[in-house]
């Protein structure tokens, strides 16, 4: 019965892989070079279609892939906030299981100033020992970095593979995920022991889980510990979303 649902769950995800990919495909194909936007400096934003989605680009389609296989529930782009400046902004995701706010950053300098102001305005202000804010500390405002490649030439588990079998490994491997609070705390990801989600904390939310409130006894884990992997949509990496040739060896 196991393999079986195993099997069935292997054919749905493929079907959807599929449909995300001819999805893009047109969409793309009807896009002028004009109508690809801002996005950060040296970044040529490919707009993508993951799971019904719309998505400004492949690096934002991709970190929804990676919050799906951490079970954390996403919304893309749900609400526009007025800054304490006046300026308008509008934060990639919401998720709101954990009570966090998602930026997500491509490579370059990164502007990161609205979801720094964000997080100082979402803060609740209450001391920690005594908080019992419906999200301890206030909802989080997270910065979402380009993942850390793996490296397997310097992991010890790997010291005896060939080196065409370590490269094969880093050329599928999704890389780990980076990321940093805007606030002053430091800032792990844990699954919790209760509910088995995968919540960001910080502060307050150090004592109890955000999503459920139960007891946090889990593991903590720096975005440097290398524990979580990003998720790449390597079927939609080019514009004709075809693989390229390492992808497809």
């Amino acid at each position: 019965m196991s393999e079986c649902n195993d099997w069935n769950a292997y054919v749905e995800q493929l079907l959807l892989d599929c449909a995300d990919r001819e999805a893009t495909a047109t969409l793309r194909a009807g896009q002028s070079p004009a109508d690809s936007g801002e996005g950060e400096p040296g970044v040529a934003a490919l707009p993508t279609i993951y799971r019904g989605t719309q998505f400004r680009s492949l690096l934002e389609a991709s970190w929804a892939a990676t919050l799906d296989s951490l079970n954390i529930a996403w919304e893309y782009e749900p609400e526009i906030f007025e800054l304490p400046s006046g300026a308008k902004y509008l934060p990639d995701f919401h998720l709101s299981e954990i009570g966090v706010w998602l930026e997500v950053k491509g490579p370059g300098i990164p502007r990161i100033e609205k979801p720094y102001a964000l997080g100082e305005m979402l803060a609740c202000g209450c001391e920690i020992a005594s908080c019992d804010c419906a999200w301890p500390g206030g909802e989080m405002v997270i910065v979402g970095h380009p993942p850390k490649p793996f490296d397997p030439w310097s992991d010890e588990r790997y010291t005896h593979w060939p080196r065409r079998s370590k490269a094969k490994v880093a050329r599928n491997h999704g890389g780990f995920l980076r990321w940093t609070s805007t606030r002053r705390y430091n800032s792990w990801l844990t699954r919790c022991s209760g509910c088995a989600r995968t919540v960001w904390v910080e502060g307050a939310r150090l004592r109890r889980c955000p999503a459920c409130g139960g007891a946090n006894t889990s593991q903590l884990y720096r975005d440097f510990e290398n524990r979580f992997e990003f998720t790449r949509l390597p079927w939609l990496s080019a514009a004709n979303t075809q693989l390229d040739e390492d992808a497809a060896a």
